[in-house]
């Protein structure tokens, strides 16, 4: 039996193909350009680890101005809403990028740290159907765990603005008195 080359200490070739044959998007300059996108979970489990352990990257200007180094093959980059995988062939900027989906960012003492948890969502989204959990009870959870900030600005950003206006309305009705 052949034993498969080495790229380095992590990743074998067949972790490598499976990493750079992805959906990617070739040269794209902003988020909004992206179209493609994977979920962690539908990632093979021999690079899910690998990728839930790639350096992290704040999204700047453009994918072309990423501070990235072009010795650094794979990256994740997040800009205010989404997590992506980025890969340089190379380069000193996002070549190719494509989103990734089901992801948790954390951030702790000024470090961010990926973690991910595969399957798990599904596994909580299905709890929660079952218990048929309103919406007193999901905002209870999203405070509990201090998420409340965060969905707020999502949810507000990502709203349909007829939504957004009614709801502001609403609450402007209900708390002038």
């Amino acid at each position: 039996m052949t034993e498969r080359k080495i790229f380095s200490d992590t990743i074998t070739e067949d972790q490598y193909y499976k990493l750079t044959r992805l959906d990617y998007e070739r040269k794209p300059a902003y988020p909004e350009e992206i179209g493609s996108a994977i979920s962690f979970n539908d990632l093979h489990e021999s690079i899910r680890e690998i990728v839930a352990n790639l350096p992290v990257v704040k999204f700047q200007k453009s994918f072309y101005h990423g501070g990235l180094d072009g010795d650094q093959q794979f990256y994740l980059m997040t800009d205010e809403r989404h997590i992506f995988l980025v890969d340089t062939q190379g380069y000193d900027y996002a070549r190719y990028v494509i989103r990734l989906k089901d992801f948790v960012l954390l951030e702790k003492e000024e470090t961010q740290l990926m973690k991910a948890h595969p399957g798990m969502a599904e596994e909580i989204i299905g709890m929660l159907k079952h218990m048929e959990v309103d919406g007193e009870t999901m905002e209870h959870i999203i405070r509990s765990v201090g998420m409340e900030e965060q969905m707020l600005g999502q949810l507000f950003l990502t709203g349909d603005d007829y939504l957004v206006s009614y709801l502001i309305e609403k609450r402007n009705r209900t708390y002038d008195l």
